[in-house]
């Protein structure tokens, strides 16, 4: 489906940065899970590597990082307490209410006292007196949503926590956060070049002046690797005269058609993060949008995103 039609002014210069949780910073976040092992899991057999990659997006600019309890498990607040600390002019956003049973295994968990716990032992690991942005990660339809945003909600008034998000919710879920959230500060959910399901949700969103974060920008998962490395391939070339690679116009493709939005990336190469950050400036016409639509056309075609996939997988 193309989106070059509905467009806002797409002539209007873009914003490099956008308001979240009482902090203007980059509309690019440096994602978590890429500070671990692998996929979110296990400790790094060296720390001095994503240290690195903290200090290297700090220096290019990111100061907002995204991470949840769930990835490492544990491992990637840690590392991000070791580095950032309680350095308040950086935004630090996690999230609780996931589970994971092993490797490549998630699950669902909004029992409140279970919350409460979690944001305790963030509180811990990324070693603050107060965590900026907590994202419910999942909503459990086994326990009542009042519960479970409750638990957050008095985690905020005892000083803990400074604002409250929701992770991935639908559209009738959302109204049902909302209207026991209504100072709700951020919603993230997955959208990209080819995972387009939630632009109304994102667009609405931006109507009520609450902020969009999108992950998997740069389709960590969803499609295999063939059609990984061919769509990225089409991406580099309608980049190229601009001046572009293939993630830069990933990232400008969402940051042109949400304009108020965000995007939480993850990185295992200082060299890629200053190229990522310097997306956030970047407005796409739109004939270059139409030419990214043909090209996911032909090489995703009707492929649906899988989460569960893997792009290193063929």
């Amino acid at each position: 489906m193309s989106l070059a039609a509905s467009l806002p002014d797409t002539d209007a210069p873009a914003r490099a940065v956008f308001d979240l949780a009482g902090h203007r910073v980059s509309r690019v976040a440096l994602g978590g899970a890429r500070l671990t092992a692998g996929d979110g899991w296990g400790v790094p057999r060296d720390l001095d590597v994503p240290r690195g990659i903290l200090r290297a997006a700090l220096e290019a600019g990111i100061d907002h990082i995204d991470t949840a309890d769930s990835l490492g498990p544990a491992v990637s607040e840690q590392i991000i307490g070791d580095v950032v600390g309680d350095r308040a002019e950086v935004l630090v956003a996690t999230k609780v209410g996931m589970l994971r049973p092993g490797p490549g295994e998630w699950g669902v968990l909004g029992r409140p006292d279970y919350l409460r716990q979690q944001v305790h032992a963030s509180l811990s690991r990324l070693r603050r007196e107060r965590i900026d942005l907590v994202y419910l990660h999942r909503i459990d339809p086994d326990y009542p949503l009042a519960d479970q945003l409750g638990a957050l909600q008095q985690l905020r008034s005892q000083g803990l926590i400074g604002h409250i998000g929701v992770s991935q919710p639908t559209a009738p879920q959302l109204e049902e956060v909302l209207a026991l959230e209504p100072e709700l500060a951020a919603v993230q959910s997955l959208y990209n070049v080819v995972a387009r399901n939630d632009a109304d949700l994102a667009r609405g969103l931006e109507r009520r002046g609450i902020p969009f974060l999108a992950y998997w920008p740069l389709l960590g998962r969803g499609i295999g690797a063939d059609q990984h490395r061919a769509l990225f391939a089409g991406l580099s070339a309608i980049g190229a005269p601009l001046g572009l690679d293939g993630a830069q116009v990933a990232l400008a493709w969402i940051f042109t058609t949400l304009p108020g939005a965000g995007a939480v990336v993850g990185s295992r190469s200082s060299d890629h993060l200053a190229a990522n950050a310097r997306a956030a400036g970047i407005r796409l016409d739109a004939e270059t949008l139409a030419r990214i639509d043909e090209v996911v056309a032909r090489e995703v075609g009707d492929t649906a995103f899988d989460p569960r996939r893997s792009k290193d997988e063929a």
